[in-house]
């Protein structure tokens, strides 16, 4: 009986609730400042790491010439790295992230995403 039973627990699959499922797309064009984004990014792990399921993106920091940075994550384990490509000259330095889960609130992460904008730092100064 006990070889029945455990064919029999192989074959339920595992259904996942996607109710609430979501994904969207941030993007700047003016450049990053790498220590505000970092902590924008720790501040949402912190509150969503059960609910945010992955992000990726490729980024723009002020101050760090041609490089470009890409990150990826799954929950809170997040790969962050200069890219082996540069920007290009003539290339549009558009940092792009995209953040795929369950109940995000779109507008409070994008006014926080918008808090990294260098241009938007002149109230706040480091």
């Amino acid at each position: 009986a006990g070889e029945g039973a455990r064919e029999g627990q192989k074959a339920k699959k595992r259904k996942h609730d996607i109710s609430g499922v979501g994904s969207f797309a941030l993007q700047s064009e003016h450049a990053l400042d790498s220590e505000l984004f970092n902590r924008f990014m720790v501040q949402l792990l912190q509150r969503k790491k059960e609910d945010l399921y992955r992000s990726k993106g490729v980024l723009c920091f002020e101050g760090e010439g041609d490089a470009k940075y890409i990150f990826q994550g799954v929950h809170e384990q997040i790969q962050f790295e200069q890219s082996n490509t540069k920007w290009v000259e003539g290339e549009p330095r558009v940092s792009k992230v995209v953040f795929i889960g369950r109940d995000l609130d779109r507008e409070e992460i994008e006014a926080a995403f918008r808090t990294c904008i260098v241009h938007a730092q002149t109230a706040h100064p480091h």
